[in-house]
């Protein structure tokens, strides 16, 4: 059977672990990535302007991916969804009902960050991250090298790779999607999900990608004019100095953005190699291509490093969807919010199948022509219309008004401002309305919960939650 002729369009799903959605060639930001690899999936097909992770933390946002239920929806918007609680099923997941009900071949590689670390949640095989690259990296004689600089999973201080460029976990994820490519099954089609470990920090490139912008003129942080004020809200306070983010001298800044960029371009140009192979093998033009991110990087904007925020930098995420050339989609530009979320609906219905009513995700291949969408974590919450973004914050009952489309890197705060106040009051009563369907416990007698904040500041700058190395031999997983 010629795979290129299967009814059902394959489908090659690539995530990056905390890739922020101005990050991009095409994107024309303040920041010079090097991207033509994405850039070109874009000209191909459709680039979401507006992308938004609902739940900008690691692991709700690997469910919604994979079941098209917002943190909300599945009640977990913070890390370390365990046993019988874990919001993926397998019987509803995105794989699982590839697998049962339109008859796909599904592999899954790289950074899964499941619980428990080998559950497949749907998938037929999975190639993990870091526990089989680690072995990996024993067989080729490099045991205890995955992280060798020393520098830990949420350090921010930039570093090189501490083993050559060919076994770098970005190079091993990709020669693993080459291998399934020339074993998979020709006769049916195929679903692979790859979740790449960058550019989350550290950062720490390969050579000679930790040479590739030392030429580059790099843009400064960006900081609001409620940083350091009575509108800084506490929980942001609190993530600023617990990362010492505000301790970070500018040169050093510069470096670490540059590490940042160049493992962005490291995933870019590897990814060559396997969209080269697509079309060796005939597979390219019938095959489903999707790029996005779990969330972002604030990267020292408004003095935060990681994510876990509302602000642009933390929950506006790169989406990219090539569809096959029978579509005829090229070239097109959608400002219109959407939600990570609505991937997996997206890809059901591509496969023929019909996605779950409940879904808080709606099919990409037939978008409204306006929706507000919304957002939850364990601080905070938030609503947009695509101009504007509301972000309620617990702790004392802060808020954040931002005028999106004329302040995209959200530098003025306008709530409490009377010419915006209706505007405020209308996200709002939408976000009360949306968390009150969902029975959140953070709607209390019809209105957001208040928390009482003390911050010790001492204390805060003497906690050190950044500093986990993660496994150095014989694939032991993140929790050990």
């Amino acid at each position: 059977m010629d795979p290129s002729a299967s009814e059902n369009p394959n489908i090659v799903y690539i995530v990056l672990d905390q890739w922020r959605g101005d990050c991009l060639g095409i994107a024309d930001s303040a920041h010079p990535v090097m991207t033509p690899h994405f850039d070109q999936l874009a000209y191909e097909g459709i680039w979401y302007r507006r992308a938004y992770a609902d739940c900008p933390v690691c692991m709700p946002q690997r469910a919604t991916m994979l079941t098209g239920f917002t943190g909300s929806q599945h009640g977990m918007p913070h890390n370390f969804m365990r046993g019988p609680r874990s919001p993926i099923k397998p019987e509803h997941s995105l794989p699982g009902r590839l697998t049962r009900e339109a008859g796909y071949q599904t592999k899954a590689i790289g950074k899964m960050h499941f619980y428990p670390e080998r559950a497949r949640f749907g998938f037929e095989d999975i190639s993990l991250h870091p526990n089989d690259y680690v072995n990996f990296l024993e067989d080729q004689g490099w045991g205890g090298f995955y992280r060798g600089h020393g520098l830990g999973g949420n350090e921010v201080y930039p570093a090189v790779s501490a083993v050559p460029e060919r076994l770098t976990h970005s190079h091993w994820i990709v020669d693993e999607g080459v291998k399934f490519l020339s074993r998979r099954d020709p006769d049916c089609p195929f679903f692979m999900w790859m979740v790449f470990e960058a550019p989350h920090s550290p950062f720490d490139p390969p050579e000679p990608f930790d040479r590739f912008y030392d030429d580059f003129e790099i843009p400064e942080p960006v900081i609001g004019d409620w940083v350091d004020s009575a509108d800084e809200p506490p929980a942001l306070t609190r993530q600023r100095i617990m990362s010492k983010a505000d301790r970070i001298p500018p040169s050093v800044m510069t470096r670490l953005r540059r590490h940042y960029y160049a493992q962005i371009t490291h995933i870019d140009y590897q990814l060559g190699r396997l969209l080269g192979e697509l079309k060796r093998k005939g597979l390219y033009d019938n095959t489903v291509i999707v790029l996005t991110s779990d969330h972002g990087e604030h990267l020292g904007d408004h003095r935060l490093f990681a994510k876990n925020s509302f602000l642009e930098s933390s929950a506006c995420v790169p989406v990219i969807m090539r569809l096959p050339r029978s579509h005829g989609i090229i070239n097109r530009r959608s400002q219109e919010p959407v939600l990570t979320a609505d991937i997996a609906p997206t890809l059901l219905e591509l496969a023929g199948l019909t996605p779950a009513r409940e879904m808080d995700g709606l099919s990409l291949l037939a978008q409204p022509d306006s929706r507000v969408i919304f957002g939850e974590t364990s601080d905070a919450v938030f609503a947009t219309d695509g101009a504007f973004k509301y972000v309620y914050y617990f702790g004392g009952g802060a808020e954040h008004l931002f005028h999106i489309e004329a302040d995209p890197n959200d530098s003025r705060n306008l709530a409490g401002n009377a010419a915006y106040a209706l505007r405020q009051a209308g996200l709002k009563s939408q976000l009360i309305a949306y968390l009150q369907r969902n029975r959140r416990p953070c709607i209390v007698d019809g209105a957001l919960r208040v928390e009482e904040t003390e911050l010790d500041i001492d204390a805060l700058r003497a906690a050190n939650t950044a500093a986990w190395r993660g496994p150095l031999r014989y694939g032991d997983g993140y929790e050990s």
